[in-house]
């Protein structure tokens, strides 16, 4: 019965992200008001019905997009973990290769987004954002948990001797929280960016003094 429980579980859970990922691909493709919910159900390989057992209405799969791709966004920049620890380097560097990667994709005719799942936008979140209180709420609360997480590495960094002690940790979550922001927003109009120098200017700025 457990087993039973446990593989009906995860084929919903298979099936709501399916339907994501769909909704993200269509959404990239074509704008968030265009695709049909048809046209993410046959994406998707599923049935309206089957759609309706995990979203309301469409405005109900739009939240789970936009928090799904944010999501994605914040755990694929903020190193945790074993992975990390409290590396502020490596978060950093994971960040500017992002950024060079979303730059030398636009070079080649087919820039990926920064760094989101289904070449969704950046723009495209914001749009959504923008549109859904409830998404603006749940946008600032995401922000919030990503600038605490930077704030906790910032003050390993401290503890550790290689992050200079005289800066509130919580104030340098809040600033590359906002950098990474104006990066991506940057990238998506086609402003010029040299990732390997604001990676240094930004290392250079928090590192201590030796």
């Amino acid at each position: 019965m457990a087993d039973q429980t446990r593989r009906r579980a995860e084929a919903k859970q298979e099936t709501r992200e399916a339907l994501i990922t769909a909704a993200l691909a269509e959404f990239a493709e074509h704008g968030l008001d265009a695709p049909s919910l048809d046209a993410i159900c046959a994406r998707a390989g599923y049935t309206r019905g089957a759609f309706y057992v995990h979203f309301r209405d469409r405005g109900d799969l739009l939240i789970a997009v936009v928090e799904y791709a944010l999501m994605h966004f914040m755990d694929s920049v903020i190193a945790t973990g074993d992975e990390g620890g409290h590396d502020l380097e490596r978060t950093i560097d994971r960040y500017a290769a992002a950024v060079a990667g979303t730059i030398a994709g636009g070079e080649s005719g087919s820039r990926p987004a920064l760094p989101l799942p289904a070449g969704v936008s950046f723009a495209r979140v914001l749009e959504g954002v923008m549109r859904e209180p409830q998404l603006r709420a749940g946008f600032t609360t995401l922000l919030g948990g990503a600038t605490a997480r930077l704030a906790a590495i910032t003050s390993g960094g401290q503890d550790a001797g290689t992050i200079r002690g005289d800066v509130d940790a919580t104030h340098v979550g809040s600033l590359l929280v906002l950098v990474a922001l104006g990066v991506m927003v940057a990238v998506d109009v086609g402003v010029p960016l040299a990732p390997s120098a604001l990676r240094d200017t930004v290392l250079q700025v928090l590192a201590a003094r030796r």
